[in-house]
C-alpha cells in the first residue's frame, strides 16, 4: 500500500500529461489547417479580416463537435466556433506591410491604393526602399494565427500552464493577449501559413507596419526569380 500510495500520483499525472499532450498535438493539427485556409479565404477576399477569421471558425469545427452529420456540423460553427473564433484568435498580416503599399501600391478608379496581382512576371522587380521587398513577394499573403486552445485534462492540464507561465515569465515570446490566454487556462497555439493572392489586396487597418512585427531576415531577390 505505501508503493500505491507513493507512486499512484506520479503514474497518474504522467499518464493525464500524455493524454493532455496527445490533444495538444490533435489541436495543433487542426489550427495548422484553420490557419491556411484563413490564409487561402483572404487572397480570395482582398485579404479582409472577417472572412479569414470566418474561414478560420469552420476550419476548427472538429474541435468542437459532439455528433455527426451535416447539420451538427453546422450547428456546431455557428454556436461553439464562430463565438470560439471571435473570442480566443488573433490574426495578424504578416506580409505585406504598409510600407509595401507605399512602395508598389496601385490607384484604382476610386482612388484606392491596392497592389496588383496579376501578371507579375511583367511586372519590375525592383526591391522598394521602405518595405525591403519587390512587388512579387509583396502579393504574398503570410498570416499568423494566435489561437488559445483550453487544457481541460484534470492535473495535467494545469501542470502545463504552470510550465509555460514559468518557462515565458522573463521572455518576450508571449505578449499581453498570450499571456492572457494562459490566465483563463488556454495554450496558445501559433502557426503561421503563406499563399499567393489571388485578388487585389486593398490598403486598410488589417495591415501592419514593418516596424510593428517581429523581424523577418529578408534576402535581397535575384534578378528574374525572385518569388519563393
Amino acid at each position: 500500500m505505501l508503493e500505491t500510495v507513493i507512486a499512484l500520483p506520479v503514474v497518474l499525472v504522467l499518464g493525464l500529461s500524455i493524454t493532455q499532450w496527445a490533444l495538444i498535438h490533435q489541436a495543433r493539427a487542426v489550427v495548422d489547417h484553420a490557419t491556411l485556409m484563413a490564409a487561402r479565404s483572404g487572397a480570395l477576399s482582398n485579404a479582409e479580416s472577417s472572412p479569414m477569421r470566418n474561414a478560420f471558425a469552420r476550419a476548427i469545427v472538429p474541435l468542437h463537435l459532439k455528433d455527426t452529420g451535416a447539420t451538427a456540423f453546422e450547428q456546431a460553427f455557428f454556436t461553439r466556433a464562430m463565438p470560439d473564433a471571435r473570442l480566443n484568435l488573433a490574426l495578424t498580416i504578416l506580409n505585406p506591410t504598409r510600407e509595401a503599399f507605399a512602395d508598389h501600391g496601385r490607384r484604382d478608379q476610386n482612388g484606392d491604393i491596392y497592389l496588383p496581382f496579376r501578371h507579375l512576371d511583367r511586372a519590375p522587380t525592383d526591391v522598394g526602399r521602405r518595405s525591403g521587398i519587390s512587388l512579387q513577394d509583396a502579393t504574398l499573403l503570410r498570416v499568423r494565427a494566435t489561437y488559445g486552445y483550453p487544457l481541460k485534462v484534470p492535473y495535467a492540464g494545469a501542470f502545463i500552464l504552470q510550465a509555460v507561465r514559468a518557462a515565458t515569465r522573463w521572455s518576450s515570446a508571449y505578449g499581453v493577449r498570450e499571456r492572457a490566454m494562459l490566465a483563463t487556462g488556454r495554450l496558445p497555439l501559433v502557426t503561421t501559413a503563406t499563399v499567393r493572392m489571388q485578388s487585389r489586396a486593398y490598403r486598410g487597418a488589417q495591415f501592419a507596419r514593418r516596424s510593428e512585427l517581429p523581424r523577418v531576415p529578408r534576402h535581397t531577390p535575384d534578378s528574374g526569380n525572385n518569388a519563393p
